[in-house]
């Protein structure tokens, strides 16, 4: 079960709980999540920047990534597990190959991505991806 709403209400929903029964209650503030025009308006962008500049969409998602200081980290993986991480992480971008004892490993830069955005997030990676098709001479509007 997952109660969405103010405190007072939340607090209404809880009182009708079965009180012999054992509740596990998480509470987190909602916090503004980036619109789904924003997020339409963004990959509509990234996929022409892509084709203007023959890129695949990804590459140029993690370099706004990238520009906007998006959250990030890095990771130490077996070149085999490239596939996985995709799946795991919204941008993953290949950074070098390093050995570490007689074995080797690839370095990448992982981004948590546009979807874990704030509105204020979201709104400076889109001017970001708006100056940039200014540069490249593709029309926004």
């Amino acid at each position: 079960m997952k109660i969405v709403g103010y405190i007072k209400d939340i607090i209404t929903k809880i009182a009708e709980l079965d009180s012999n029964r054992l509740y596990i209650i998480d509470i987190k503030e909602q916090k503004s999540q980036r619109s789904l025009q924003q997020n339409k308006m963004l990959w509509k962008l990234i996929h022409l920047i892509a084709k203007k500049q023959n890129q695949d969409d990804m590459e140029v998602y993690c370099t706004l990534l990238e520009r906007a200081d998006a959250k990030s980290d890095y990771v130490l993986a077996k070149p085999e597990t490239e596939d996985y991480m995709r799946k795991i992480f919204r941008g993953v971008k290949f950074i070098r190959q390093q050995e570490v004892e007689d074995e080797i490993f690839n370095v990448y830069k992982v981004y948590l991505g546009s979807s874990k955005m704030t509105t204020k997030e979201m709104t400076e990676l889109l001017n970001i991806t708006i100056q940039l098709c200014s540069e490249l001479r593709i029309p926004t509007l």
